[in-house]
C-alpha cells in the first residue's frame, strides 16, 4: 500500500510493477502513458507508445503485472493518489528507456 504525490509537472519513469496494481487518485489531475513492447532482433527491449488516460480525483485504474506505463502530474496542483499493489517479482520489474530502447531494473 502507498500513497503517492507529485509536483505539478513531475513525470515518472517509464516502468512496469511486474505485479497487479490498483490506483486510486484522490487529488489532482493524472495522465497514464501506456507503452508495450515491440522487440526486433537488435533491441530486444524495444517498446512503442500505445495511448493515454487522464484520471481525475475519484477515478481508478488498474495493472496486470505485464502493463507498461508512466505519470504525469498535470494542472497547477500536486497528484495524490492511493495506490494497492500484489505480491511483485522484482527481478521482473523494469524501467524502459525508448530511446536506448533497453530495459534495466527499477
Amino acid at each position: 500500500v502507498q500513497v503517492v504525490a507529485l509536483m505539478p509537472g513531475q513525470v515518472s519513469p517509464i516502468h512496469n510493477h511486474a505485479g497487479w496494481g490498483l490506483v486510486a487518485l484522490l487529488q489532482g489531475r493524472e495522465k497514464n502513458t501506456f507503452w508495450r513492447r515491440s522487440p526486433d532482433s537488435e533491441y530486444p527491449d524495444r517498446i512503442e507508445r500505445i495511448g493515454d488516460r487522464i484520471l481525475e480525483p475519484g477515478q481508478t485504474i488498474s495493472f496486470l503485472p505485464d502493463a507498461i506505463h508512466s505519470i504525469e502530474a498535470m494542472g497547477d496542483e500536486p497528484t495524490v493518489s492511493f495506490n494497492l499493489y500484489g505480491k511483485a517479482d522484482y527481478t521482473q520489474r523494469l524501467q524502459f528507456d525508448p530511446i536506448a530502447h533497453r530495459a534495466t531494473q527499477f
